[in-house]
C-alpha cells in the first residue's frame, strides 16, 4: 500500500475542457454544489517543468477546494519535453488558460470578482507570474 497522494488518483473533474488548440491545452472544471456564482481558483501544477509531472498532480487539492465551496479551473499546459513547452509556449498556454474562468464565468456560474490563481512548486512560479500582470514572451 502506498503512502503518497501521487500514487492515488483524484476524483475525477466534473468536466474537461479544452482552452486552445494544442493537445495539451485542457481544464479539469470543478463545481461545488449550490447555485452560486462561485469564487474560483485557476490551479497550476508543478513539476520542474517538465511533461513527468500533469494535471492530476493537483487533482486531489482541487477536489478539497471545490467540497469547500470553490471552483477550481486545473489547467494542462506544454511543458520541457513536450512539443511547444517551455519558452515562450509554456507561458503563453498558462496565459491562455488563465482566460477561461473569466471568459466563462456566466456560463458555469462563477463569480469573475473572486478568482485566485494558485500553484505548486512550478506552478507557484507561473501563478506568481500571472498574478503580476503576465505577458507571454515572444
Amino acid at each position: 500500500m502506498s503512502e503518497s497522494i501521487l500514487d492515488r488518483q483524484p476524483s475525477s473533474p466534473d468536466r474537461r475542457i479544452p482552452y486552445g488548440s494544442e493537445p495539451l491545452h485542457f481544464g479539469e472544471l470543478r463545481l461545488p454544489d449550490g447555485l452560486g456564482p462561485h469564487p474560483c481558483a485557476i490551479a497550476i501544477h508543478g513539476g520542474f517543468w517538465r511533461n513527468r509531472y500533469d494535471v492530476a498532480h493537483l487533482g486531489h487539492l482541487c477536489a478539497a477546494l471545490t467540497a469547500s465551496g470553490i471552483a477550481t479551473w486545473n489547467i494542462e499546459y506544454r511543458r520541457i519535453g513536450d512539443p511547444g513547452g517551455g519558452c515562450p509556449g509554456t507561458f503563453q498556454d498558462v496565459a491562455l488558460a488563465a482566460r477561461f474562468p473569466f471568459d466563462n464565468a456566466s456560463r458555469y456560474n462563477i463569480d469573475a470578482d473572486r478568482i485566485v490563481t494558485i500553484g505548486h512548486s512550478a506552478g507557484g512560479h507561473l501563478a506568481s507570474w500571472l498574478a503580476g500582470g503576465a505577458n507571454a514572451p515572444g
